[in-house]
Formats: structure tokens, C-alpha cells, sequence
């Protein structure tokens, strides 16, 4: 039997054990067998091929490598060598976390992104992400480049993410001037973080970081943010109503859209992007809310078209394009193009919505996002029941308002609209 792989002494004294093997039993037909890596624990055992095979009479058993002066063996053991250098490390990282097993070097030796460096690890998920879902992948990124600086740069193993090192970061984060919501968005991803890499064997599960209903750890309690959502009072959204188009061509677009926000239940202008001719059905918008969709929540909308909502969407009616409203072109290839093309757009009404606050004595920060906390908060001035339509909605959570929406019959939030 060949010389056993010299692993970290605690997975030595917990009966893991790791060697090259020639697996003469599956010899081909040229006389050659195939090189594996072989591993055992608490009596199973587990082998990986090299994807490299040599002559049984070429193969040193007692060193675990081809023999010197074999054609092309010094190749063959230059694998061996980085494949031994690699396996220690995924078991060193193992012992750290406290999750050796079978199992977890599975995951670890399969997945490329499998690393104990929580920086690395972030990035890779960032990489996966960034066709499918880009603005989740910048949102990664932003959270590892706030570790990394918290961290002067240096690799921080999953290890060394304890509550205390947490609560370090927390307050090199607030030194620099970031707010307790900033900070909150950062330590969602990294815990979604942390959540998949004990999936992946990379953690223990009596390790995690973060505070739960069973266990005590880092509390993100107090990272609420300090701001509350802004909304436009009666007077400056009867403003907005009257706009003096005429005077303001080149702002008309940006108030109209804003306005059918507003209308529409604060509908956000991801999903007003994404509307179609054929999200009318039956004198009704119906549509599902892009950032619950991919939760598989399903949150669906149906709203009735209002006068002022059909008036807006007869000026942008286009027939030759496919969507209701001009944002997206139609030729966007990928997901990744349309969400920077729906990013670009915003931006630009971002700023225009400055100009609009500027042209009629609107004082603060006026941006889309006011048109969704307008919407609410005017449906409670006209006297709306809470439960149906809460303060709450869009200030910590987006889904505590949907589930407060959901709660109601179509017919109860249709008389609601009325009043807008």
C-alpha cells in the first residue's frame, strides 16, 4: 500500500487518511491503469481519478509516484505534487472549521469557487452571478471590497468570522462614515454568504456568525436605517398633476412616468420597464414584481387602469416596440444588458426629477422612489385602514408592505385608488 499523504495531525487522529493508489483492477487495454487519489474515514472510502495512468512496473508503490527516468513521468508526479499540496489545504481548512468529512472535501475539491477565504469565496459567487442576476453580483462585490478594507486587504478565513470580528468591521465601517442601513446591506450579503459556504462544508453550522431565535451570535438589530422614506406632501403632488409640459418639454417624460408610479400602487421602475401591451389585460395591469419573482413568491399584481394611468400610457403608446413604456429598447441580448439599460435610465430620471423638484418649488430630494412612499402615505391622509396600506411599506422591508397588500381583496384596494 502506498505512503499515506502526511495530513494535519488532528484529521490524522480523526481516521482520515488520504493516498495515491494505482488502481491495477481497471487496467486498459494498452497494459496502463489509471493513478487515483484515494481517501478513507470512519470506514468509507472515497477515490478520485488523476485522469493520468501508467505501467503497474512504472508505479513506486512505497512513494506513492511514477519511477524516476519513466518517459514523461516527471509530469505525472509534477500533478501528484499540486494535487497532495491542494488536498492538505482543503483538510487544513476542514480541521479549522470543524466540518471534516467525506462530504464536505467533496464539495470543496469539486467546486473551484471552494475556498476558506471569505473574500475568495464572495468573489467567486460574484462571478456566477454577474449574467444572471447583476445586480445581486455589484451587491457582493460592494460587501467584499467593505471586508477587505476592514480587513487592510488581507484574506480573512471563515474561521476567523466570528461575532467579534463582525462587530469589528461594524465599527471600522461607521468610522469611514458609513450608515447602520449601509452597513445592514453589507452584512445580508455576507450571511447569505455565510449560509451557503456551511452548505458547502466550508463552516460549521455551530459556527455561524449571526444571531438567531437558537443561537447567540452577532445581532443586526440595531443596523436600522436613521432616514425615514420621504413622500411629497398634498400640496406638491397636485404640483406634479398640473406640470406645465409646455414650459418643460425636455421633463415631461420623467414626471409622467413618476406620476404613473404613483398611481399604480408605487409600482418601481424595474418593473414599469418591463411592462408590455400584453400586461393589460381586461381594463387591468397585471404583472410580478421582478425582485420577489426570483424568491419564488410569486407576488402578483393586478390594478385597474385609472383615467390619469390610461392618459399616461396613450402618450407613450408605441406600437413598434413591445413594452408600454420607452426604457428598454427591445435589443437587449442578455440580463445583464437590460439591467444596466433599466440602471442608466434611472439615473437619468434621477436627474431630471431634480430639475422637476427645482421648477416647481418642491423643497428636498425628490427621486422615483418618493412616488412609492407618496402613494402610501396619501392613501393614510384620506383616512385608509393601516393594515391596508402601512407606513411600513418600503422602510425596512419591501415584503412586509407586499404582505400587507396581499392580505386584501382586489375590490378593497381598487376603492383605496380611488382616492389617489
Amino acid at each position: 500500500m502506498g505512503e499515506n499523504i502526511p495530513l494535519n495531525k488532528r484529521a490524522k487522529e480523526d481516521g482520515f487518511n488520504a493516498r495515491f493508489i494505482l488502481l491495477t483492477s481497471q487496467r486498459m487495454k494498452n497494459g496502463m491503469a489509471p493513478i487515483c487519489l484515494q481517501l478513507s474515514h470512519r470506514r468509507k472510502v472515497k477515490r478520485y481519478s488523476l485522469k493520468e495512468a501508467v505501467k503497474p512496473e512504472q508505479w513506486d508503490e512505497a512513494q506513492a509516484r511514477v519511477k524516476a527516468r519513466v518517459r514523461g513521468g516527471t509530469f505525472i508526479n509534477g500533478i501528484v505534487n499540486g494535487i497532495e499540496a491542494r488536498v492538505c489545504g482543503i483538510v487544513d481548512a476542514l480541521v479549522v472549521n470543524n466540518s471534516l468529512s467525506l462530504e464536505a472535501f467533496e464539495k470543496m475539491y469539486r467546486n473551484p469557487k471552494a475556498t476558506a477565504d471569505v473574500l475568495a469565496y464572495m468573489e467567486a459567487t460574484e462571478q456566477e452571478l454577474r449574467n444572471d442576476r447583476p445586480g445581486y453580483a455589484i451587491m457582493f462585490r460592494n460587501a467584499v471590497s467593505a471586508l477587505r478594507r476592514a480587513n487592510a486587504g488581507k484574506p480573512l478565513p471563515f474561521h476567523d468570522l466570528t461575532p467579534r470580528k463582525l462587530e469589528e468591521v461594524e465599527a471600522f465601517l461607521r468610522r469611514e462614515g458609513c450608515t447602520p442601513g449601509g452597513i445592514a446591506t453589507y452584512y445580508r450579503i455576507i450571511r447569505v454568504a455565510v449560509n451557503q459556504a456551511i452548505k458547502d462544508g466550508l463552516l460549521a453550522q455551530e459556527q455561524y456568525p449571526f444571531e438567531t431565535a437558537r443561537h447567540k451570535g452577532y445581532s443586526m438589530k440595531r443596523l436600522k436605517a436613521t432616514t425615514r422614506p420621504r413622500a411629497l406632501e398634498d400640496a406638491d403632488i397636485e404640483r406634479l398633476k398640473a406640470f406645465p409640459y409646455d414650459e418643460h418639454p425636455l421633463l415631461g417624460c420623467t414626471v409622467r412616468l413618476f406620476l404613473f408610479s404613483y398611481y399604480a400602487r408605487g409600482i418601481n421602475f424595474a418593473d414599469i420597464a418591463r411592462l408590455t401591451h400584453g400586461s393589460v389585460i381586461n381594463g387591468r395591469l397585471e404583472y410580478t414584481r421582478t425582485k420577489t419573482k426570483r424568491k419564488g413568491e410569486g407576488a402578483n399584481f393586478s390594478i385597474p387602469v385609472s383615467a390619469p394611468m390610461q392618459e399616461i400610457m396613450d402618450y407613450f403608446n408605441d406600437r413598434e416596440s413591445r413594452y408600454l413604456f420607452p426604457v428598454l429598447k427591445g435589443n437587449e441580448g442578455t440580463k445583464a444588458e437590460v439591467w444596466t439599460r433599466i440602471k442608466d435610465r434611472l439615473q437619468h430620471v434621477n436627474r431630471d426629477l431634480k430639475a422637476v423638484a427645482k421648477a416647481l418649488g418642491i423643497k428636498g430630494s425628490l427621486t422615483f422612489y418618493v412616488a412609492r412612499h407618496t402613494y402610501a402615505t396619501t392613501l393614510k391622509r384620506r383616512g385608509v385602514d393601516v393594515a391596508i396600506i402601512s407606513e411600513s411599506m418600503g422602510h425596512e422591508s419591501v415584503n412586509t408592505t407586499t404582505a400587507y397588500l396581499k392580505r386584501f381583496g382586489n375590490n378593497v384596494l381598487d376603492v383605496a385608488d380611488q382616492l389617489l
